[in-house]
């Protein structure tokens, strides 16, 4: 009987690990030492250190690993799994949680069978809980290049009950992979995390758009949280805060039947953060993920006449000074109608969500000061720019928003082209 990181790696009677036929994708070898210090030959070991040889695929080998070491493969609730594309938070998480807990870190190098080169190294740790059972937070730290060994993160994820996605500094087309990657990872028949956290940087309202506007599985749970990411013990307690939340839920069971056509095929939409208006100066945002938001955004754009929203626009579009004005989803952000200039090309998209943002955030701010009253209007001003956002008074949970060139446009005569063209929503 081996010991492996995981548990006991169970090997036929008269046969070690190494002679099992090689299938293409199994772990070839398990190459480790019992020693705490020094092992038979006199060396220097580190007893929390264990080395994997495989061949094929380097996911496919953790998976099989899993299935002959753990004997809680299909019940275990205690498990958490950092997935930290930029590698910047995840491992110092880990390191703090070992710090402040006295517990080891152990860890497991994936190598190559041919070169012995790393291809990628698990780290573990674990955290003991008063009056709950042990917590085991997983990371995987890829050391070589290539698909089949990105791959290796996503294996530990789909045996998780709960993975955190870690975003950091990241290009626009980087967030896109990374999500177009989760996507196909959570519809593989191998996934049973139930719970997907997304860790966003302040004012990222763009990418939590880019997550609520994806089809997730019926099963699966989607968190956001909007925060500043400033240190690793402010990681976790955000991450744990979540936890608290979310680890009642259970573990993927058989697929279910397939959604009847219609709003019930969309599953999340990212939900008001008027609860938190801080987000805007860094503060921590919940934002949960829930069906009836979307069904309610849904028919908020039923409602609308496309020929209204255009008309309505049409006066606003006469302005001297206008670069793009939009009728916008206030729960979400999200346009419903658009005019730009295309000699001035602006980032409405994101400009509509800040200000969506913006807008609940002062109403929230109303209502704290024992104000009855609706927000009428909310106007920003920046560089050449000015930003005026309009509550639809006739069509709840929508604004008409403006950018205007601030040395060309009159103010006042603006304002009240806005509230012409609110009228004109009907």
């Amino acid at each position: 009987m081996l010991s492996s990181l995981f548990g006991d790696l169970r090997t036929i009677r008269g046969q070690s690990a190494s002679e099992e036929p090689d299938q293409g994708f199994a772990a070839t070898a398990i190459l480790e030492s019992v020693a705490t210090e020094v092992n038979d030959r006199g060396q220097m070991v580190d007893s929390h250190q264990r080395d994997l040889v495989v061949s094929g695929s380097p996911a496919q080998a953790i998976r099989d690993h899993f299935t002959a070491t753990r004997a809680d493969l299909e019940t275990a609730t205690r498990l958490i799994a950092l997935y930290d594309p930029t590698a910047v938070w995840a491992s110092a998480v880990i390191k703090a949680l070992s710090d402040a807990s006295g517990r080891p870190i152990e860890r497991l190098h994936l190598r190559e069978q041919g070169t012995l080169r790393t291809l990628a190294m698990i780290e573990r740790t674990t955290l003991e809980r008063r009056n709950e059972d042990m917590l085991r937070i997983y990371h995987a730290d890829v050391r070589a290049p290539g698909t089949a060994n990105a791959a290796v993160p996503l294996a530990l994820m789909e045996r998780s009950h709960m993975t955190a996605v870690i975003v950091g500094a990241m290009q626009p087309h980087a967030i896109d992979e990374m999500l177009d990657t989760l996507q196909t990872a959570v519809r593989n028949v191998n996934w049973r995390c139930p719970t997907l956290l997304f860790m966003l940087p302040p004012n990222a309202v763009w990418i939590a758009n880019k997550i609520g506007m994806i089809e997730w599985p019926a099963r699966l749970k989607v968190q956001v949280l909007n925060e500043a990411l400033t240190s690793a013990s402010a990681v976790w307690n955000s991450l744990l805060g979540m936890w608290n939340r979310v680890k009642k839920e259970p573990v993927w069971g058989p697929p279910p039947a397939p959604p009847a056509p219609g709003l019930d095929g969309f599953q999340i939409k990212v939900a008001d953060l008027s609860a938190n208006p801080g987000s805007i100066a860094g503060a921590k945002v919940s934002m949960p993920v829930t069906t009836g938001a979307q069904e309610a955004s849904l028919a908020r754009r039923a409602s609308l006449d496309p020929a209204l929203a255009e008309r309505a626009l049409d006066v606003l579009g006469a302005l001297d000074g206008l670069f793009a004005c939009a009728v916008v989803d206030a729960s979400s952000g999200l346009i419903l109608a658009r005019q730009e200039r295309k000699d001035q090309p602006v980032e409405l998209d994101l400009a509509a969500a800040a200000s969506a943002q913006l807008l609940r955030s002062h109403q929230h701010a109303a209502r704290q000061l024992g104000l009855t009253a609706e927000i009428d209007e909310v106007m920003t001003s920046a560089g050449p720019r000015h930003h005026v956002m309009r509550n639809a008074a006739r069509h709840k949970g929508l604004f008409l928003f403006a950018v205007l060139d601030k040395q060309r446009t009159n103010l006042a005569l603006a304002r009240y082209k806005l509230m012409e063209a609110e009228q004109s929503l009907g």
